[in-house]
């Protein structure tokens, strides 16, 4: 061995290899002065004992020379006037082979698949498609996709990918919130969506992912609660570090967060660590304050008689499917305004964001829809005057209140509902401003009808304590907040009817009020401690309480933990922080993207100035806030679930949706921009095999369970027998009484004819001792064969 390392050398680079090319095609140094890179095998080998005889005994390995071949094959080297004279054409780290390619274009194709929603059978002539366009291309030669491959490709190929990764990028978290709800899809399935959402190390910052979908016929809280279970310790998922359960309101879902609970202390009592906080289990923040503050509206309509959802739903069930109706009206639009018309979409309570503005449309086309239904349809005589439908449209229109209260609704819905229904849309980080956002949402309700020198500089809780029921305490009617639109339109109204209204107007307020204060986690007072956590809010003298007792709640913060936080939070409330941090353009920035900067901050020795805060604050960010991700996988998934595609698989289903998600999340939406792994060619190439393996699964599965009842059948016909043999048991033994009574009788009777000398009643006794005797023995063979089969049978029973 030499005693001075070899150092690599630039002339090898005109050297030739095995193949008896020049090896700058390639070969690089390495990152340090004694290794060499080879790029064709991604490989960085040390030079340093055999010098250039390690580079050529490296050209020679059977694996590089096969790679260099495809490559060459597959066109990615080029020529280049480096002193590399030729370099390898590739944008990832690692050279791919034709087949690499080949899989990397299938892969491509089963994302746009996934994100654009096409139909497995769109790739039936894929190939001969882009044969036809890219004649000159190798890769789409031998790109090959029919639907069967594309859908097992989805299911486990890139679908279990983009699910293991967020697996392994959740384990990294400190904790987790589970977000889950249920709805009905095509085939008439219960389907249950589990959302995970954490502090994503990656791309530093909250995120919510798609997890997986769970079919269900029954969804009894038992059956959806062992489903999640099942789900998340199949997957070995810790349950220790789930925080929450982002759910809505059924009380199926208080049952589930009650089990999940029960079970989360559970299993933290079998951990042995002590970081581990043994008397804590989900952290309750309530449901989901969209449909809380939704239902608050919903209650006030249902409490009124103004009959204004029948009233939208009339009037999209006239025009939805009549295409004349369709081309009257737009006539007649034309003619009043000279613009087109505009018609009213479905009005469904459940869609919040659209009540709005389906009741602002209505508003607009009002002059247009009494000329339509009060002038031109009785005049035209094409639809019955008994017609249901006309009728009830026609009693609305010709109601002077009807505009009032439509007017009134939209007033509502801009000045209270709108502004927070957007707000609780996001999927930032919200948690921090929940309670001053819910607090604001009531100030509002109470402004609008509570007498100003009530709430006017009174603090949340002296606001709460009013009596809102109580007239006394209510504004006069000319002081109600109505809307000015509202207001204009009681001149059409009589004074009995405008007396009515306002009487709605105080119950309606009353009641929206009411289930707001009800509902609304305005007594959570975790919550209210969050708000700590708000850049503006740092120097707040009661913040160091606040970030006690929130380290306090947290199961994952240990005894350490809880000490470090104190000093560490001095430590944050005295640092210089740039606004540029949190503030953007008259804006703020997310608040993870806040933290993220805060946690970068280091020490003059250039260690991390905090450890536990980071821990604290993620795990903080990670409760919901909301519902609004599973709401809106609920409408990808009716993107992806058309009626026509009620057959797919569960598999299939969780493919799409897994792989759509990661699509997003790795490639901003865009099929193109996510980046090629290996690990991702490697579980679209071993997708086959995952599928054959499943397949054989589900067949021993079916086989099983057909084994099972058959099983089950052969143990009936078993019992059947059984009992069968044991009823003819029973009545032979009353058979042998009945015969041993009939020889009795022969016996005494031959007894007596013997003794009265009467030879034709001994000839008849005789004959009964006889017949007797002969079925005795017959009975007494049948009984024994019978316990013989009985016996057989419990035999069988026992194996």
């Amino acid at each position: 061995m030499p005693k001075n390392n070899t150092h690599f050398c630039a002339k090898w680079f005109h050297k030739l290899d095995d193949t008896k090319h020049p090896c700058s095609r390639w070969l690089k140094q390495g990152k340090t002065p004694c290794t060499f890179l080879c790029i064709v095998c991604n490989e960085e080998k040390s030079c340093k004992n055999g010098g250039w005889s390690d580079v050529y005994k490296h050209s020679q390995r059977p694996k590089h020379l096969q790679r260099l071949k495809d490559i060459i094959e597959s066109g990615q080297l080029i020529i280049t006037t480096t002193s590399s004279s030729l370099q390898v054409n590739i944008s990832h780290e690692c050279v791919l082979t034709l087949d690499e390619k080949v899989t990397r274009a299938e892969a491509y194709w089963a994302m746009a698949t996934a994100k654009l929603g096409l139909s497995y059978n769109s790739s039936q002539y894929i190939q001969e498609l882009f044969c036809q366009m890219f004649p000159d291309s190798i890769v789409a030669k031998k790109f090959s996709l029919k639907p069967r491959k594309l859908s097992y490709i989805l299911s486990h190929g890139t679908g279990r990918y983009f699910t293991q990764v967020m697996l392994n990028d959740l384990m990294k978290a400190p904790g987790f919130t589970l977000i889950f709800d249920e709805t009905i899809v095509v085939g008439v399935r219960k389907q249950l969506d589990l959302h995970f959402r954490y502090w994503c190390e990656r791309k530093q910052e909250i995120v919510v992912r798609y997890y997986k979908s769970i079919f269900l016929g029954h969804a009894t809280a038992e059956v959806l609660f062992r489903n999640m279970i099942d789900a998340l310790r199949a997957d070995g998922v810790d349950i220790t570090k789930m925080l929450m359960l982002g759910r809505d309101n059924p009380n199926v879902n208080k049952a589930i967060e009650r089990m999940m609970d029960k079970e989360i202390r559970l299993e933290r009592e079998k951990q042995s660590s002590s970081t581990i906080k043994l008397n804590i289990g989900l952290i309750h923040i309530g449901s989901c304050p969209l449909h809380l503050i939704h239902n608050s509206f919903k209650r006030g309509i249902d409490n009124t008689d103004w009959s204004i959802e029948g009233f939208l739903d009339h009037l999209d069930s006239w025009f939805r499917r009549s295409p004349s109706r369709r081309e009257d009206y737009l006539k007649i639009t034309k003619n009043l305004s000279n613009e087109t018309g505009k018609f009213i979409r479905r009005f469904i309570m459940a869609r919040w964001l659209n009540a709005g503005p389906i009741i602002e449309r209505t508003i607009e086309q009002w002059t247009h829809l009494n000329e339509y239904f009060l002038r031109f349809i009785p005049s035209s005589r094409k639809i019955s005057p008994n017609n249901h439908r006309y009728i009830q449209i026609r009693t609305m229109l010709e109601t002077k209140s009807t505009l009032t209260h439509l007017n009134f609704l939209l007033f509502l819905y801009h000045n209270i509902y709108e502004q927070i229904l957007l707000w609780f849309q996001q999927s930032q980080p919200l948690i921090h401003l929940l309670y001053d956002e819910c607090e604001q949402l009531i100030r509002r309700l109470f402004s609008c009808f509570i007498n100003e020198d009530l709430i006017k500089n009174k603090s949340f809780s002296e606001i709460m304590n009013i009596s809102f029921h109580n007239q006394v305490n209510q504004k006069c009617d000319t002081s109600l907040e109505i809307g000015e639109a509202t207001r204009r339109t009681l001149i059409n109204v009589s004074e009995e009817e405008s007396k009515c209204f306002f009487l709605d107007i105080r119950n309606f307020y009353s009641l929206i009020t009411e289930e707001l204060l009800r509902t609304l986690p305005l007594n959570n007072h975790l919550l209210r401690h969050f708000r700590c956590l708000h850049p503006t809010m740092r120097h707040s003298d009661a913040s160091h309480i606040s970030i006690m007792n929130i380290a306090r709640s947290f199961p994952q913060m240990n005894v350490p933990d809880i000490d470090r936080i104190t000093a560490e939070w001095y430590i944050y409330q005295n640092e210089q922080i740039p606004s540029e941090w949190y503030e953007k353009m008259n804006k703020y920035h997310a608040i993870d993207y806040y933290w993220k900067h805060v946690f970068t901050l280091k020490t003059n020795t250039g260690t991390d100035k905090f450890i536990a805060l980071p821990k604290l604050v993620k795990c903080v960010f990670a409760l919901s806030h909301g519902n609004a991700d599973v709401e809106r996988g609920f409408s990808e998934n009716a993107f992806l679930l058309t009626d026509d595609r009620s057959l797919l698989s569960d598999a299939s289903i969780n493919g799409l949706r897994s792989t759509r998600d990661g699509v997003k999340f790795f490639g901003n939406g865009k099929p193109h921009e996510v980046p090629i792994t290996k690990a991702l060619i490697d579980s679209v190439r071993d997708a086959h095999s995952r599928y054959c393996i499943d397949l054989e699964k589900q067949q021993e599965a079916v086989l099983a369970k057909a084994n099972l009842e058959k099983e089950q059948i052969e143990k009936d016909i078993v019992k059947e027998k059984q009992k069968d043999l044991y009823d003819e048991q029973n009545s032979l033994h009353k058979s042998l009484t009945n015969i041993q009574q009939m020889i009795d009788e022969g016996t005494e009777r031959l007894a007596k004819a013997v003794s009265s000398k009467q030879f034709e009643e001994i000839e008849t006794a005789l004959l009964l001792i006889e017949g007797g005797s002969k079925k005795l023995a017959a009975t007494n063979t049948h009984i024994t064969y019978n316990t013989n089969q009985i016996n057989q049978l419990r035999k069988k029973q026992k194996k």
